[in-house]
C-alpha cells in the first residue's frame, strides 16, 4: 500500500488511493445516507465543533457538490481498503494558493474511531495537499477536551499555535478550543513570486 494520493479535477477516479490500512477516494452517490447520518449525529457533530442541523439527502448532496468542486477545497471519502465502504470523510477546506494553505477537518464514524484510521488518512490527505495542491501549510481547530484528536493529530505533525478559551457553546458549556498547524515544508522558507 501507498500512502501517496493523487487528486486530479478532471478525473476523479485517480483520486482513490490506499493510505496504510483506509482508502481515501472521492465520494459516491451510495455514500450520500452514510454521510447524512454523519451529519446528523448530534454527539459526533458536537466533537467537531459543528452543531447537526438535521440534514436531509438533499442538502447533504449540495454540501458534497460544494465541497468536492473547485479549487479551494479537498473533500475524500475515508473507506475500507477491501470494500470500500465509508467509515468517514476527511476535508482540507479554505484552500488558498497564494499563501498555499488550508484548514484540515476529519470525520470517523463511531464504530470507526481508535484504530488508527485517522491517522492514515490524516498522513495522506498532507502528502496530498503538499504534492497535489502545492500547500505549504495546513492548520486545523480541535476543542481541547477531544484528546483522543489531539493525539492523532500531534502523531501526524502537528504542533499547537493557539487556544481559543471558551469560543463555542456546545452540548450547554462553553468551549476552548484548540488551534494546530503543520508545516508541510520548513517554516520560515520565502515567500512571494
Amino acid at each position: 500500500m501507498t500512502s501517496r494520493l493523487s487528486v486530479s479535477a478532471d478525473r476523479p477516479e485517480a483520486a482513490a488511493a490506499h493510505a496504510g490500512s483506509v482508502l481515501l477516494r472521492p465520494w459516491r452517490e451510495t455514500d450520500i445516507p452514510f454521510l447524512q447520518r454523519l451529519r446528523n449525529d448530534v454527539p459526533l457533530q458536537a466533537q467537531l465543533l459543528a452543531r447537526a442541523r438535521g440534514s436531509d439527502e438533499a442538502a447533504v448532496r449540495r454540501w458534497l457538490q460544494a465541497r468536492a468542486e473547485g479549487e479551494r477545497s479537498l473533500f475524500l471519502v475515508i473507506a475500507d481498503p477491501d470494500a470500500g465502504e465509508p467509515l468517514g470523510y476527511l476535508q482540507i477546506v479554505d484552500i488558498d494558493p497564494e499563501d498555499r494553505r488550508g484548514e484540515l477537518g476529519i470525520c470517523l464514524a463511531p464504530a470507526a474511531q481508535g484504530r488508527g484510521l485517522g491517522r492514515a488518512a490524516v498522513r495522506a490527505a498532507l502528502a496530498a495537499a503538499r504534492s497535489d495542491r502545492g500547500l505549504r501549510k495546513v492548520s486545523l481547530r480541535v476543542r481541547a477536551d477531544n484528546l483522543r484528536a489531539i493525539r492523532c493529530y500531534d502523531a501526524t505533525g502537528f504542533a499547537r499555535c493557539g487556544l481559543l478559551r471558551e469560543h463555542v457553546c456546545i452540548e450547554g458549556s462553553w468551549r476552548d478550543v484548540v488551534l494546530m498547524e503543520a508545516f508541510l515544508e520548513p517554516a520560515g522558507a520565502p515567500c512571494g513570486s
